[in-house]
């Protein structure tokens, strides 16, 4: 080629500095989009982190209108400030109404709603103390010794926080708030962004009134249900009101996640199908495309079962029949799973203690009991199915007449008016989810992802209704629903929010229109990367603890093995050294002229808070504990009360009254505590 051809054209440098500066710019905007959420967090981790006046938490942690006035802030907030990171504001509120649950907990020693599963603001009690227990097998390196059904993936998830925290209570309950919160945003910003503020402002406030009652605070699987729940709520809501090309992998990833959530806190399975069938009705292309997303999101729905399955066969060494089947029982015969679990009792005389010399003899009893219960209710609803129908018209009676999803007996609930409010709302949403779906040919384009949302509603509504003979309502009210509450809380936002909408078009003024794609992305990417990460967790601690830990002799917990030495060996027993137990959470008596700040605890406010059930065969001796005294709460319902000497040197020192015999509850006092009658 001759010189005279041959030319290379000269680099453009302009170009490429504008190109730079352009991924400069795009970086810096990225940064700054979680820049913002994370300064939007600082206020919460404040509260958290520090002691509070408890004249400040009140209005808060105890009455209505404070909470829908903050729900109300969290949708206004975004639209005064529209600038980069306006959906920041709502975190704050939502993040710092959430740790004002939990710092209640931490400055008055009691739950916002005295619920029942806790005491003196962060022991675990009842089935909260049973999960607990669990967790620290695992860390052991022991299977679950044994679980009615399978929920296996709270105590594995709370294994993994223990680990991280070194069983700092306080810690592991502050991470969940703030996990809780940004789920919490995640489904709200989402809900703001495509359907209105007042419909994501009705929202917020179901969600965040069943928070402060049912998850703040406590170690139980409603926690991660509501977390799991939160994230797929917000992944189905976009899927329905976006048409680009990840619409149908938000849709499968929220199927996802609800299982996951089901599987936490199983309760109405029976809304999976219903959302399986809707996928036929929400993608409008031909019929292959359509069978596609139906299958596509089976298969979505089949892989959280299979991981479920493997978690289980891995980490449970007794695997029970579910205790629905008590609960089935009560349907059949007219009564609640507390009949289920009398009659399963009769069917096996057998009484053993849950020592350690005979805790497999108890758990082969268990096994056979409830599977003896579960053929007779098979029999039962076999030969008469009659006995079906009606207790689950009893069930809807139940449902509707006590007002469930927003309302139950105990613990402390938010205005009768809100939640009769919440009901008519419900139904309201109901009414126009109907409205949308049979007038669809006739509405406005505009509206097409409000009949979207309209398949959802009638999928959580169905669901749940369906859901009635495995999950009766009167056995554990509104937590037992916790899976899929969220998903059902569409349908009182949908009502007022649907309604403003036809009314705003009806006026010819502009309605919410879909246009918030890329504030969407950041919500829904949270919301993603949140339970992906909960779901890898789950699944890597069931693969990492088993089998890796320490345990004691013969493979128990070393909890186990100090209980076994109490009632088997006393004359052997001096002392145990509290660090070689693995687990545990110390809390402080303190002089009631200092305030309450876990882990201390005022003797005012421990006194205030006793505990009740088997535990208040103790009130006496608790009454009498000296500041400098500390409980330190163990798996397997083990409390030890130490005197000072005893926890300044982090030993227990048994009185010698209580060895030798079963000490039911098992509550031990230290030697050097001048106390009567523990």
């Amino acid at each position: 080629m001759s010189p005279l051809t041959s030319f290379t054209e000269p680099p453009d440098f302009g170009r490429s500095a504008i190109r730079i500066q352009q991924t400069r710019l795009r970086w810096t905007r990225n940064g700054l989009q979680v820049a913002y959420p994370l300064a939007a967090l600082l206020p919460a981790v404040y509260v958290l982190s520090h002691p509070m006046l408890v004249a400040w938490l009140h209005p808060i942690c105890k009455d209505t209108w404070p909470i829908l006035a903050t729900c109300a802030m969290a949708a206004i907030l975004p639209l005064l400030f529209r600038r980069a990171g306006a959906s920041a504001w709502s975190l704050s509120v939502i993040a710092l109404t959430q740790a004002i649950f939990q710092a209640w907990c931490y400055n008055t020693g009691s739950h916002p709603a005295r619920s029942a599963l806790q005491t003196w603001g962060i022991f675990p009690v009842n089935d909260a103390n049973f999960y607990y227990t669990q967790a620290c097998e695992l860390l052991s390196g022991e299977q679950i010794t044994f679980m009615q059904g399978a929920r296996q993936p709270y105590p594995l998830l709370l294994a993994v926080l223990l680990k991280i925290f070194r069983h700092d209570f306080r810690l592991v309950t502050s991470v969940f708030t703030i996990l809780m919160a940004l789920a919490t945003w995640s489904a709200f910003e989402v809900i703001r962004g495509r359907f209105g503020g007042l419909m994501a402002a009705v929202f917020l406030a179901c969600v965040t009134f069943f928070i402060r009652i049912h998850c703040a605070g406590l170690f139980v699987t409603e926690q991660l249900a509501v977390l799991y729940s939160l994230c797929a709520v917000a992944m189905l809501v976009e899927s329905v009101a976006t048409e680009r090309k990840v619409k149908s992998w938000l849709y499968c990833g929220g199927l996802f996640f609800l299982v996951q959530a089901l599987n936490a806190r199983p309760a109405a399975y029976m809304t999976i199908p219903f959302l399986v069938l809707a996928s036929w009705q929400l993608f409008d292309s031909n019929r292959r495309r359509r069978a596609q997303m139906v299958f596509l999101s089976a298969i979505a729905v089949i892989t959280s079962f299979l991981l479920h399955g493997i978690t289980y066969q891995r980490v449970v060494a007794a695997r029970l029949p579910s205790n629905a089947w008590y609960c089935i029982y009560g349907l059949l015969n007219g009564g609640t799973w507390r009949d289920g679990l009398k009659h399963s009792q009769e069917v096996s005389q057998s009484k053993l203690a849950l020592g350690p010399s005979n805790w497999q003899a108890t758990v082969t009893d268990r096994v056979q009991r409830l599977s003896l219960l579960r053929q007779e209710c098979l029999s039962e609803i076999k030969n008469h199915p009659g006995k079906l129908v009606r207790g689950c018209s009893r069930a809807a009676q139940f449902l509707w007449s006590k007002n469930t999803p927003f309302r139950a007996s105990f613990p402390e609930m938010p205005s009768v008016w809100f939640t009769e409010s919440a009901r008519w709302c419900a139904v309201l949403g109901v009414a126009l989810s109907l409205f949308f779906l049979l007038r669809s040919g006739s509405l406005s384009p505009k509206f097409k992802m409000y009949q979207g949302l309209s398949w959802l509603n009638l999928a959580a509504l169905l669901g749940m209704i369906s859901s009635l003979p495995f999950a009766p309502p009167w056995d554990g009210e509104t937590r037992i629903y916790a899976a899929t509450l969220p998903l059902f809380y569409l349908l009182p936002a949908f009502g007022p929010g649907a309604l403003y909408a036809l009314i705003l078009n009806r006026s010819h003024r502009t309605t919410v229109e879909s246009n918030a794609d890329s504030q969407s992305k950041f919500t829904v990417g949270s919301a993603v990367i949140m339970g992906g990460t909960l779901s890898f967790l789950v699944v890597l601690a069931s693969l990492c603890f088993v089998r890796t830990g320490l345990v004691g002799k013969n493979g128990w917990h070393p909890v186990r093995v100090m209980i076994g030495e109490l009632v088997e060996s006393p004359s052997s027993v001096s002392s145990f050294d509290l660090r070689l137990l693995q687990a545990g959470y110390h809390l402080r008596l303190i002089e009631d002229t200092q305030p309450t700040c876990l882990p201390n605890i005022s003797r005012r406010d421990f006194i205030h808070i006793l505990p009740g059930g088997a535990y208040s065969a103790f009130s006496s001796a608790f009454k009498q504990l000296p500041a400098g005294s500390e409980l330190v709460v163990l798996p397997y319902y083990v409390w030890l009360v130490l005197d000072e000497e005893d926890a300044q040197a982090h030993r227990f020192t048994p009185r010698r009254e209580q060895t030798g015999h079963v000490v039911s509850p098992p509550a031990y006092f230290s030697k050097g505590l001048n106390i009567q009658n523990p």
